[in-house]
């Protein structure tokens, strides 16, 4: 699933496309000073940064109007980038959606959370679709952990390995090669094996100089939960922050007699401990995903937004924040009244 382009674009460190976009690319390698980072022709390197051309340039500026920002004013929420159907996405929407969610969780961190769970559920990030990709994950992840390693935090990313026992021994799909893209990741310099650390999912992977514990994706499989190697993780961090990336830890009935009624209720007090610090998913009418008719946003010290989707012409759209807000996730009878209405 992962080709050698994701690998490529992942080892590389993030692209510069014109010198407005310079500082942002900075504050993910701080350790390079502003001033050092130059553009020149199109393939040349230029302290570790992709120059690119004027054409270049003139594309990104084009398609500036993509590139959005909070706003001051909370009831009127946020600028969600429009046509997230079209993919490959463009850059400036991935950069939305990279920044919103690193912002929640450092926010998150700094408030004093502990057991946090964070959802980006966007056409790239959305593993039931066959436009998921890895790269897109894994450039979210490396966003998330290079904000926490500034404020002076040492992070473990956790992987899960193979689950279950004999012939019914697996690994999701969306998690195989994972460990090893990562390995060869660019973290930044001297960053790998000394603020950022790589580990399996397990109690005896938590160090005492772990800052901050992020597990990516932990998913459960057939005949097999990953609840119980969590719960028993989750005793060893203590009162230290942990974070579930896009958890897929719900009860998957089987045959064997895993994940039934038994423990059930164990099981979803235990996901109940995780308070969720961000969330975003595109709202479809399921089991379609297509149209889109808006999009469920929340952020760590907000409540629960809904976004209607508004097709002005066939080359413009956007999303408008609906008047109710909620406190707690919405169903879907709320969700459809709101967009609705």
């Amino acid at each position: 699933r992962h080709s050698n382009e994701e690998t490529k674009m992942l080892v590389q460190p993030a692209t510069v496309i014109s010198q407005q976009s310079t500082m942002r690319a900075c504050t993910m390698y701080s350790h390079v000073p502003p001033h050092q980072v130059r553009l020149g022709k199109t393939g040349q390197q230029h302290n570790g940064f992709r120059a690119f051309s004027s054409r270049h340039v003139a594309r990104a500026s084009r398609r500036s109007r993509f590139i959005v920002r909070a706003s001051s004013a909370k009831q009127e929420g946020v600028q969600i980038p429009t046509f997230l159907n079209n993919t490959p996405h463009l850059r400036e929407t991935r950069q939305f959606f990279y920044k919103d969610i690193a912002d929640s969780i450092v926010r998150a961190v700094e408030g004093g959370e502990k057991r946090m769970r964070v959802k980006s559920e966007f056409p790239e990030m959305n593993t039931d679709m066959d436009v998921y990709r890895i790269g897109t994950a894994l450039e979210m992840i490396r966003v998330m952990v290079t904000e926490l390693v500034q404020d002076g935090k040492r992070v473990k990313i956790c992987v899960q390995g193979s689950m279950g026992q004999g012939v019914f021994q697996g690994l999701p799909l969306s998690l195989a090669g994972v460990r090893r893209i990562m390995e060869a990741m660019d973290w930044g310099e001297d960053m790998l094996g000394n603020f950022i650390n790589l580990a399996e999912v397990g109690p005896d992977q938590v160090q005492p100089n772990d800052d901050v514990i992020i597990v990516f994706s932990p998913t459960s499989i057939v005949g097999s939960s990953i609840i119980p190697t969590l719960e028993a993780m989750c005793e060893t961090i203590g009162d230290r922050p942990v974070i579930l990336f896009n958890p897929r830890i719900g009860d998957i009935p089987s045959s064997g007699g895993v994940m039934q009624v038994r423990g059930r209720q164990g099981r979803m007090d235990f996901e109940n401990t995780f308070e969720t610090v961000y969330h975003f998913r595109l709202l479809y009418n399921k089991p379609y995903h297509f149209p889109i008719y808006g999009a469920l946003r929340k952020s760590y010290g907000a409540e629960w937004e809904i976004y209607k989707r508004k097709s002005i012409t066939k080359k413009e759209e956007n999303y408008a924040l609906t008047p109710v807000t909620f406190k707690k996730e919405p169903n879907a009878e709320q969700i459809t009244r709101a967009i609705r209405g």
